[in-house]
């Protein structure tokens, strides 16, 4: 795999997160600190998609050009509809209310997964795993997990990937059905000692694309759990990353430290998105 240097695309953002793409190629990400949904269409034209008012913290696309948004500042998964408008799909599960819905993926039937890490960290493991289907029913996946942050899935749906911050960890847990996952175990733990793994994304072989935060770095983690290359992310704090462009071989990377978005060409082809992409 060979990649390029980094290129800026969107400066001035607000804590940059969770980028996404629209089935159109449309690129999305939230911005943390301003409650914006950002939009940099296939044309290169910035606008702001929709302002929550709070804090959002990532999103993905429905089959049906729905976005599903983890708003941690109104502790709830929203569904924000092409018009903009949006409405409160969950906020609880089992009773207890949502924390601070961090990271989410969705499954190719509509599904979503997501982290809650609200409150967790080493001194205080709290943080939980959550499935919510498309009617907003939501169940519990896993418990006591110091900061569960980014999450992906594999392309075949069978595989769940949660990010566990503070260990520098990637945890796989197999799919026994949607909303079941059993057999987790540690696919990979960062070397690097600095580094505070947040989000994540895979390529077509399987690769997962680590964002590195506080090493300025993509980290490219083998199927086996081998650290296969680094690439520059732009900055020191990158914060999420996603395949997209017309062949999906651009890395788009949202990086808080220079507040902007950069773009690198990977020499790889993402993971073909689901379920927003034919």
């Amino acid at each position: 795999m060979n990649a390029t240097k980094p290129h800026r695309l969107a400066p001035a953002q607000g804590f940059p997160e969770g980028p996404c793409f629209d089935s159109a190629g449309n690129l999305f990400w939230v911005n943390c600190g301003s409650g914006q949904i950002s939009k940099l269409s296939t044309e290169g034209e910035l606008s702001c998609f929709v302002d929550t008012g709070a804090v959002p913290q990532a999103g993905n696309f429905a089959s049906n050009g729905d976005m599903y948004v983890c708003e941690a500042g109104l502790h709830e998964i929203i569904t924000v509809h092409p018009d903009a408008s949006w409405e409160v799909l969950a906020a609880e599960c089992d009773g207890v209310p949502f924390r601070s819905p961090n990271d989410l993926v969705v499954d190719p039937d509509d599904n979503i997964y997501f982290t809650d890490p609200g409150g967790s960290n080493p001194d205080n493991p709290i943080g939980t795993v959550h499935f919510v289907a498309r009617d907003g029913e939501a169940a519990k996946l896993d418990d006591g997990l110091e900061f569960p942050n980014g999450i992906a899935m594999t392309a075949d749906a069978q595989t769940l990937s949660v990010i566990e911050t503070y260990p520098r960890c990637v945890w796989n847990y197999d799919i026994v059905k949607p909303g079941v996952v059993a057999e987790k175990r540690m696919l990979w733990q960062d070397e690097r000692e600095e580094s505070l793994p947040d989000g994540m994304a895979y390529d077509a072989e399987g690769n997962l694309w680590v964002a590195a935060f506080r090493t300025g770095t993509i980290a490219v983690v083998s199927p086996q759990g081998e650290t296969l290359e680094r690439y520059d992310a732009g900055g020191p704090k990158p914060t999420n990353c996603a395949f997209g462009g017309p062949d999906l071989s651009t890395l788009y990377i949202t990086e808080v430290e220079t507040n902007a978005i950069y773009s690198i060409e990977t020499g790889a082809t993402g993971q073909k998105l689901f379920p927003d992409m034919a």
